[in-house]
């Protein structure tokens, strides 16, 4: 895959108004979220919050890891990812 198209993927994933939303849910919080905090927090089931925590995951924006039945999620690189959102 050529730096184009990780480029268009990135920007893709960004173009949906909840995987924003779950960005800046984790992006404010110094700890991870598991995907249950986040369907409380956006009103979404967690199947829906999981699908688009894949999408962001993909194009390396949210890390994710297993802790007991939890799936925990969090930002990668923040300061990169404040900096790119930021207007």
């Amino acid at each position: 895959m050529n730096n184009l198209e990780k480029k268009s993927r990135f920007y893709k994933a960004l173009s949906e108004t909840i995987r924003l939303s779950i960005i800046k849910h984790l992006i404010d919080k110094e700890e991870c979220l598991c995907i249950c905090e986040l369907s409380k927090l956006l009103k979404k089931d967690q199947s829906v919050i999981f699908r688009h925590i894949q999408i962001l995951k993909d194009v390396g924006i949210i890390d994710t890891c297993k802790e007991n039945k939890f799936l925990m999620c969090c930002i990668k690189n923040k300061g990169r990812i404040r900096e790119f959102l930021e207007d």
